[in-house]
């Protein structure tokens, strides 16, 4: 892992316990064994750093989503991947979705950050796109609102999971039944 690579994973880990304000840039030093001064020659400022921090984050994401795609499988069972692999990915990588959520209610998503496309959405868009091109996901459902919702599913899974844990081990609850009933609603419908 590079210096670089060390500042961003402990600044991510400092925003999901003490949020955008509470990590200054001596904490980052502290918890990446990074000098100050280092963080200062690959981040101009703490806001810097904050979006270097998105752009890294949301490719972690492209990367975790292309590594389990295999498009030689048929859809269903690329979706299914997708939507199990991100979910665990969530759970095990707590800070990414922590960072988005605050980074996404931040004035650091400006507006204009929020008309440009990132390479995370535009990866899900793709994917869904390609669902609808096989004839395997409703005609007329647009890619966008596919990754809206799916994504969304997951996020919403992960939050149960980890904030509910006691009470869906209680009930012996399965949360990855919420992909398949998320499935059945957007696959091709027969006709």
């Amino acid at each position: 892992m590079t210096k670089k690579e060390k500042i961003l994973e402990a600044t991510l880990e400092l925003i999901k316990d003490h949020g955008f304000h509470g990590c200054p840039m001596s904490m980052v030093a502290k918890k990446s064994s990074v000098a100050a001064g280092t963080i200062y020659h690959h981040f101009e400022n703490k806001d810097d750093l904050i979006m270097e921090l998105y752009h890294y984050v949301v490719g972690r994401l492209v990367k975790v989503a292309e590594a389990e795609d295999d498009v030689e499988l048929d859809f269903k069972s690329r979706f299914m991947r997708f939507w199990h692999t991100m979910k665990r990915f969530y759970i095990t990588e707590t800070s990414f979705q922590r960072f988005l959520e605050q980074f996404y209610s931040s004035p650091y998503f400006t507006e204009g950050m929020q008309v440009k496309d990132n390479p995370w959405f535009v990866w899900m868009r793709r994917f869904f796109e390609s669902g609808i091109k096989s004839g395997e996901l409703r005609t007329g459902a647009r890619p966008e609102i596919l990754s809206i919702m799916v994504h969304g599913s997951i996020v919403s899974s992960v939050k149960v999971e980890i904030h509910h844990n006691k009470k869906i081990n209680k009930d012996d609850i399965n949360l990855g039944e919420i992909a398949e009933i998320v499935w059945d609603g957007i696959k091709a419908q027969p006709s």
